[in-house]
């Protein structure tokens, strides 16, 4: 890319999001970010045939990347590995300033719904490998629900971050990660408990549901 294409569209990109951050997608206009940039608004066109284009590079722009796992390590490890990795983008000072301003923006263009829907499809199925791999190792039950493990792993850390209590993501991941493996600890080696007992094979009469002794009566 030119060197001149280049640094107009990241003037452009930056624009927008210092106004997103500071008053909201409804502030986010066209006008408004050539002004805020200094570059000239056919320039604009040129990069974003529309806003809602501009907002949806606005949105990838700060999407976090995260590594997929190693599962070489194991299950735990992996596990752990993984809140890591997503509590080092947590903490990111940019991420937690720019997050609340992305979650307003997909409430207010339905348009880029499908960008977030995307992106959490993705990061479940990264989670998926690994909770896969605890199946397989034996310390997960078969079946486990994806998104409801990754509202228990990862909601305490976007919480944090929307609250800017960003020195705690870090502690959060690894408590979030020792509580989640010790939540199915031993789960395998619980006695199942009884049910009922297996009834009598289809067309055979079983025995009465009650069994009572008959005395003899005796005589008056």
């Amino acid at each position: 890319m030119d060197p001149r294409v280049a640094r107009s569209h990241r003037k452009l990109l930056a624009a927008a999001t210092e106004l997103l951050m500071e008053a909201g997608p409804a502030a986010v206009t066209v006008d408004a970010v050539v002004e805020r940039s200094g570059v000239a608004k056919s320039t604009l066109y040129r990069h974003w045939p529309s806003r809602s284009e501009l907002l949806l590079d606005v949105m990838r722009a700060h999407l976090p990347c995260i590594d997929d796992p190693d599962l070489t390590l194991g299950f735990e490890a992996a596990l752990r590995a993984q809140l890591a990795a997503a509590a080092e983008a947590f903490a990111d000072p940019e991420w937690a300033c720019i997050l609340p301003a992305l979650i307003a923006l997909q409430r207010h263009e339905p348009e880029l719904t499908e960008l977030f829907a995307a992106d959490r499809r993705a990061h479940l199925d990264v989670l998926a490998s690994v909770l896969d791999l605890g199946v397989a190792e034996g310390h997960l039950p078969p079946g486990i629900d994806v998104q409801l493990a990754a509202d228990l792993l990862i909601g305490p850390l976007v919480l944090a971050t929307i609250d800017g209590d960003l020195t705690r993501v870090r502690d959060l991941a690894g408590h979030s990660a020792e509580r989640f493996i010790a939540s199915y600890a031993g789960w395998d080696s619980a006695p199942a408990k009884p049910g009922p007992a297996p009834g009598p094979a289809s067309g055979q009469a079983g025995p009465p549901a009650t069994q009572r002794t008959r005395r003899p009566r005796r005589n008056p």
